[in-house]
């Protein structure tokens, strides 16, 4: 992923709906796929296949290594987009078209980044394409987000 072309959160970036446009693009915190974050993600949700958790089993597969489960690295990027948006997200609206393109190998850790795709600036609501990126830089995963967004209050004497 050339990361020229995505803007980088702040720490707390708190982006407002007024702040963004369509076709704006900014980085995700890097997903880590390394072991300890995977084997909480086994014990959570008692999620064993030997592809993801047997070293020996996985050598013997067509991936050659365990891979991360599919959906961890969805869980992780919604979770980052509290960083990026702070308190100004409410809710998260939707997932939709989400594709599994490339594995991931346990012990990775990968980029992501979103772009703005529509927004509604009446509604508050947004629509974002989030793409997941392996470590050679292929897109491993991608897939459409609804959120809600808090609009800014008015400020005083702008009525």
């Amino acid at each position: 992923m050339p990361r020229s072309e995505a803007s980088p959160p702040s720490k707390k970036s708190n982006k407002s709906l007024e702040s963004l446009k369509p076709g704006d693009r900014i980085t995700l915190p890097d997903i880590d796929c390394r072991e300890a974050a995977i084997a909480t993600y086994v014990e959570l949700f008692d999620a064993r296949h030997p592809i993801h958790t047997d070293e020996e089993y996985a050598r013997k597969t067509s991936f050659g290594q365990r891979i991360v489960h599919g959906p961890f690295p969805v869980a992780a990027v919604l979770a980052s987009l509290g960083e990026v948006f702070g308190e100004t997200l409410i809710a998260l609206t939707e997932i939709g078209d989400w594709r599994f393109l490339r594995p991931v190998p346990v012990g990775a850790k990968v980029p992501a980044e979103m772009g703005i795709l529509t927004i509604d600036r009446t509604s508050g609501r947004i629509r974002i394409e989030v793409r997941i990126y392996d470590e050679a830089g292929h897109i491993a995963q991608a897939g459409e987000v609804g959120l809600l967004l808090r609009r800014a209050r008015p400020k005083a004497g702008n009525k």
